[in-house]
């Protein structure tokens, strides 16, 4: 089959005869005449001699290469008015400037920006170090070369310049040719474009949406038959998407996850918005076919899409963050970085007001964008899209008398030494910058020198790129600056995001009000249920600095304590330990075996060679941090108390009848039997039942023979409930 019936758009290779020499049989388009010929020069030559562009060439000497360089250049303009029909239309022959040795489809040419012949795409950067109509200022890398010959294809029909000039921004991959080959993803890109034609920072996003469906068209042409992105949105071609979405994205079904989670939920909103936008436009068409697919797919994403796809990938994305670390930039580091950057902002200054050249003035605008970012604490890319109207009609009035008279001198003192400016946020919130006298004297060198050193007129960005119409980036600059610093113990917790959760994470500590924190959340660009979500003290910390304490007090059996208090006025110390006070009893009730506590008086003594009253040495148990099972206690605090330690009892019934009972105290023989069997009830907290009981009695029948097992059992609750009370 010919090479002309398989493709729509081709290029001829070279032909040879049948002794393998090259034939010579290639026809160029006349550019006044509109015919193909062979000879073009003779052509000229004969038939238009009275064009100006002819007469010019042939009034050039003769074999001279001026003259060569001219006639190259109405054969190539004619050459790229048959090849511009041929992209309108997407069928016909292109005419190159070299025949391949192979037969080539035409998406693999371009048309050089200079000269307007058509080149291989990947030889294409070698013909610009070469192109001899090319400026003398003009070196593109090999990225870039791409993106300046896709403006010199014509914009297809229905689309403008500035629209064309837009997507040849983006890198010219097989990806940027499906997306200029699918009409609907051009159609769809060009009404984001016209929204956001004047918001240059939203044209970045706005391509790489395209490129998101141009990467999906591309993948699902490898599993299905589709040709058009439009016949994807179809609901008999759900599943199918999936299947390209889920490719796309990296999923393995052996390990359930997805090697870029993010990829598969972005192509999904592209997915629903671009039903959407296929909804409107067969509305607007009165195509019912086209409106009824693309209803019924965007009602089938929005039941089925989170159980196929978006559920597991924002599951995974959680993951990752649930144990990511929280860096957050040291006091110290952000000291010495405010001082590298007054260092390096003077330097600059000096050379700018010395010599006015485009470096110098992108290096000062640089320090500067880095300073206000600093001390605001702002995001990056609010500052850099700072409009230079913005800051000519800064507010520098006076304070209203009025308003004065409620500040202290201290702030009256701030208000005069620093300048505020209102600029767009995030969501199109007014947010403030704050600039000091240096940040001032930087901006009016910045503004004085802006044409004098090459910032274009069209360009109102306050921190603008000389010879262009973009911005400087924040991050970059803070990133740059940030590794010049020396003597930095975390550098990489020093950006924009951190310093932001710097302050609020700081601002915890100074105790503020509901209003402070109203104040300050607007102040960073954000409202309070974001402010303490997001900014404020990190969650790891919170809980192991405040609700640590509770626990630690409820373990500890102290949570009484505090009753009233806030987290903040709980003071619990980690390292304390809980003790088992001296013995104090309860006598029980006669027969019926009543369980009524009172409190008992302990007279606790020491030695004749310790200091009197003091207090018995609270025991060990088990801690957090400290190690030893519950049967490990100390036993040193229980045998502390000698022969002249006492402890009374008094008997409910004996209170009754306002009368003491005589009581047998508990001698330190009885008192180390009963822990030697019993102890870890005792750190249980648990009593013991009659058989521990009557097993520790048979134990020890020398030291407890004057002891029934229910004196040991209450010996024992009466040791846990001094317990309980005392913490």
């Amino acid at each position: 089959m010919p090479l002309e019936e398989k493709q729509s758009m081709y290029v001829n290779p070279v032909l040879k005869k049948m002794d393998g020499s090259r034939s010579y049989n290639k026809k160029h388009f006349c550019f006044y005449c509109r015919k193909f010929v062979q000879k073009m020069s003779r052509h000229l030559w004969r038939k238009h001699q009275d064009e100006t562009d002819v007469a010019k060439a042939f009034s050039l000497p003769k074999n001279s290469k001026e003259r060569k360089l001219q006639l190259d250049y109405i054969r190539n303009k004619g050459n790229f008015e048959h090849n511009s029909e041929v992209l309108e239309t997407q069928k016909g022959k292109l005419i190159p400037w070299k025949q391949p040795q192979k037969k080539s489809e035409g998406q693999e040419f371009a048309h050089c920006i200079h000269c307007y012949g058509l080149f291989s795409r990947r030889a294409m950067w070698r013909h610009f170090q070469v192109c001899n109509f090319k400026p003398e200022s003009s070196k593109p890398g090999k990225t870039r070369v791409l993106s300046l010959c896709a403006f010199a294809e014509p914009a297809p029909p229905g689309f403008n310049d500035a629209y064309w000039k837009f997507l040849s921004v983006m890198n010219q991959d097989r990806i940027a040719v499906a997306i200029k080959e699918d009409r609907c993803i051009l159609e769809y890109g060009y009404r984001l474009f016209r929204k956001n034609e004047k918001v240059v920072s939203q044209h970045q996003y706005i391509r790489q949406k395209l490129r998101e469906l141009g990467r999906l068209l591309l993948k699902a042409r490898q599993v299905t038959h589709v040709k058009t992105i439009q016949e994807l949105i179809k609901p008999e071609h759900y599943s199918q998407v999936v299947t390209a979405a889920k490719s796309l994205s990296g999923f393995s079904e052996q390990t359930g996850k997805y090697q870029c989670p993010s990829l598969a939920r972005k192509v999904g909103h592209s997915l629903y918005s671009l039903a959407m936008f296929i909804k409107s436009e067969g509305l607007k068409k009165k195509d019912k076919q086209a409106t009824q697919d693309a209803e019924e797919f965007a009602l089938l994403y929005q039941e089925s899409w989170r159980f196929d796809i978006a559920s597991q990938a924002l599951t995974q994305l959680d993951q990752t963050k649930w144990n990511a670390p929280l860096l957050l930039p040291f006091t110290q580091d952000i000291q010495k970085f405010h001082c590298h950057l007054a260092e390096k902002q003077q330097q600059h200054l000096n050379d700018l007001q010395k010599h006015s050249s485009p470096s110098n003035w992108k290096e000062l605008a640089k320090v500067t964008l880095t300073q206000v970012v600093l001390f605001n604490r702002r995001r990056g890319g609010e500052v850099s899209r700072m409009l230079l109207s913005a800051y000519l009609s800064k507010d520098t009035s006076d304070t209203h008398g009025d308003v004065s008279l409620a500040l202290t001198p201290l702030e009256q003192k701030l208000c005069k030494h620093f300048v505020r400016i209102t600029i767009v946020g995030k969501r199109g919130r007014k947010v403030p910058v704050l600039l000091t006298p240096i940040m001032r004297e930087s901006l009016d060198a910045l503004t004085e020198k802006r044409e004098e050193c090459g910032v274009l007129s069209e360009n109102g960005y306050l921190f603008a790129l000389p010879h262009s119409v973009h911005y400087i980036r924040a991050c970059d600059c803070i990133r740059q600056f940030v590794n010049e610093c020396d003597h930095l113990e975390n550098p990489k917790a020093l950006t924009s995001t951190r310093l932001r959760k710097h302050i609020a994470t700081l601002s915890t500590v100074l105790n503020l009000k509901t209003t402070e924190l109203d104040q300050l959340a607007d102040f960073l660009g954000h409202n309070i249920a974001v402010h303490r979500k997001h900014y404020r003290l990190p969650e790891g910390t919170l809980q192991l600095a405040k609700i640590s304490k509770v626990l630690l007090a409820m373990e500890q059996g102290r949570l009484g304590e505090y009753k009233g208090k806030s987290l903040d006025e709980i003071q619990v110390d980690v390292n304390e330990t809980i003790g088992i006070e001296g013995p104090s009893e309860e006598d029980i009730e006669g027969e019926q075996g009543s369980e009524d506590e009172s409190m008992s008086s302990l007279n606790i003594c020491t030695s004749t060679s310790q200091v009197q009253n003091q207090r018995v040495s609270p025991t060990d148990v088990s801690m957090p941090g400290q190690q030893g099972s519950e049967d490990e206690v100390s036993t040193s605090s229980l045998q502390e108390c000698t022969s002249t330690s006492q402890v009374q009892n008094q008997s409910v019934s004996a209170r009754k009848r306002g009368k003491q009972a005589p009581v047998r105290r508990w001698t330190p023989e009885e008192i180390a039997a009963v822990e030697k069997h019993l102890k870890k009830f005792i750190v249980r907290q648990d009593v013991p039942g009659k058989a521990d009981c009557e097993r520790c009695i048979a134990s020890e029948p020398q030291a407890l023979q004057k002891r029934d097992w229910k004196a040991v059992k209450y010996f024992i609750k009466n040791r846990i409930t001094t317990m309980r009370r005392k913490f």
